[in-house]
């Protein structure tokens, strides 16, 4: 066989695998792309690489969780669901002149993200602008984020840029097989 002709058909088979093992899935207004069964989010993945190169936090503080401001915020998310919400714990808080970002963990609700703002010396929950609960298939990071700047457009980009946001929290991650 001539090598061209061994190349193009090498080719033309590789593409016939790949063809019977990736798929691109539209789901909820977007594409996923499916390997084997798994989805994967590559839009939520580039846009999370290009939010790290672009991100500038000097405008943003992470507030320690035992300082006044951040025990202000939490008695005001703790007033804000009642009765679940009344032994949240904060798990982180970010602060960019009279906007917050909190994260928050609850025993009977699942941990949730506030946009905060205070307004005439008080905080105020932005009360569209919460997120809680799975972003499966999605990646967590992104979704929440587009959600979130969807909810409170206000909101500064720095704020929503530089707070993390842990996926397994938000993602509901689906087990591997074992082999």
């Amino acid at each position: 066989m001539k090598r061209h002709v061994a190349a193009t058909l090498l080719g033309v088979l590789g593409l016939l695998i790949m063809d019977s093992h990736v798929d691109w899935v539209h789901h909820d207004n977007g594409i996923l792309v499916e390997v084997s069964g798994q989805a994967f989010d590559p839009q939520g993945w580039w846009t999370e690489q290009w939010r790290q190169v672009r991100k500038d936090c000097r405008l943003v503080h992470r507030e320690p969780t035992d300082s006044t401001t951040a025990q202000a915020v939490l008695q005001v998310i703790q007033q804000h669901s009642l009765p679940d919400s009344l032994e949240s714990q904060l798990l982180q808080l970010h602060l960019q002149s009279d906007w917050g970002l909190a994260e928050v963990e609850f025993k009977t609700l699942n941990p949730s993200i506030v946009v905060l703002r205070q307004v005439d010396g008080h905080w105020q929950i932005q009360e569209t602008a919460v997120w809680s609960g799975s972003t499966a298939p999605w990646l967590a990071a992104d979704f929440v984020r587009r959600y979130l700047r969807q909810q409170a457009p206000e909101l500064p980009q720095a704020l929503l840029d530089c707070m993390p946001i842990e996926a397994s929290r938000y993602a509901a991650v689906t087990p591997r097989p074992q082999a």
